[in-house]
C-alpha cells in the first residue's frame, strides 16, 4: 500500500472489487461473514446511497453497507436480530469487510466514520458472531455498545448499537 485510501459513497464501477473484498470475507475463504450480496444488491445498494467504499489507487481496499430496517426485514437472521430488543428507530449496520493487506490501519473506523456523518449520526445497530472478538472489539472502539445477543441456526451473535 502506497497511500492512503480515500472514502466515499460507492459507485457502480466499485461492485467488482466490492464483490472481492467480499468474498475474501466469506467463511469459507476463513472469513466471518453471515452473509452473501448479490451484484444486483449492491447495485441497488449503491443506487440508493447505502454503500461507503475506501479506495487506493483503484482498488477496493474496504467497504461498509448500510440500510433501513425494512431493505433487509425479510431476512431470517435479520428477523431474529429485530426480535431481540434492538431499537426501534436504529438503521443496519453492516458488514464492513477490509481488504487483509488494510487491516489493522483504522481503515474500518474511517468507513464507520462517514457512515454515520452521511446518516446523521442517526441511531444504529448491528450483530457480530460471539465468537468474532476482532470485531466486536473494533465496533467497541467505533462507539457502539453491546445491547442483547440471540441465536440463530445454532450460532450465538452480539446486538451492538450507537445512539444518535
Amino acid at each position: 500500500m502506497n497511500s492512503s485510501p480515500s472514502i466515499g459513497l460507492a459507485t457502480a464501477e466499485d461492485i467488482a472489487g466490492i464483490l472481492e473484498v467480499q468474498e475474501a470475507n466469506q467463511e469459507e475463504s476463513g472469513g466471518t461473514l453471515s452473509a452473501r450480496f448479490s451484484a444486483d444488491w449492491f447495485a441497488q445498494a449503491i443506487a440508493n446511497e447505502w454503500i461507503i467504499v475506501a479506495r487506493d489507487d483503484g482498488r477496493i481496499a474496504g467497504y461498509v453497507a448500510f440500510t433501513p430496517r425494512e431493505a433487509q426485514a425479510h431476512i431470517p437472521i435479520i428477523q431474529t436480530m429485530l426480535r431481540s430488543g434492538t431499537k426501534e428507530d436504529a438503521y443496519l449496520h453492516g458488514p464492513i469487510c477490509v481488504a487483509e493487506d488494510y487491516r489493522r490501519q483504522g481503515l474500518a473506523n474511517g468507513l464507520f466514520t462517514a457512515e454515520r456523518e452521511h446518516m446523521n449520526h442517526a441511531a444504529v445497530c448491528t450483530f457480530i458472531r460471539e465468537d468474532n472478538r476482532a470485531s466486536l472489539a473494533a465496533h467497541v472502539r467505533m462507539g457502539m455498545t453491546e445491547a442483547t445477543s440471540f441465536e440463530h441456526n445454532g450460532v450465538r451473535y452480539v446486538v451492538l448499537e450507537a445512539a444518535p
